[in-house]
């Protein structure tokens, strides 16, 4: 299973991606962060989508979007950092 993370920033995919098993590479898509991983077994999403979270949060990263199969969730920080 492909799964794809977008966030606003090349920075944030790069904390993003520090934070997931595997330490996958992030890059950066007309001006936005993405990591992008592969799956074995679809219930692996369930430690990511834990793992995304509690990342937006402890960094105060304004958004993350995961996309994996037909499933699409955002995440967005409760105390976003200053800018």
């Amino acid at each position: 299973m492909n799964v794809t993370i977008d966030a606003g920033s090349k920075g944030d995919a790069e904390l993003i991606a520090a934070a997931l098993p595997g330490r996958p590479e992030a890059g950066s898509w007309r001006g936005y962060g993405i990591v992008r991983l592969r799956l074995r077994h679809a219930h692996e999403a369930d430690d990511l989508l834990s793992a995304l979270a509690a990342c937006v949060e402890q960094h105060s990263i304004g958004w993350a979007r995961i996309r994996f199969g037909e499933q699409e969730r955002t995440y967005k920080a409760r105390n976003m950092r200053a800018s």
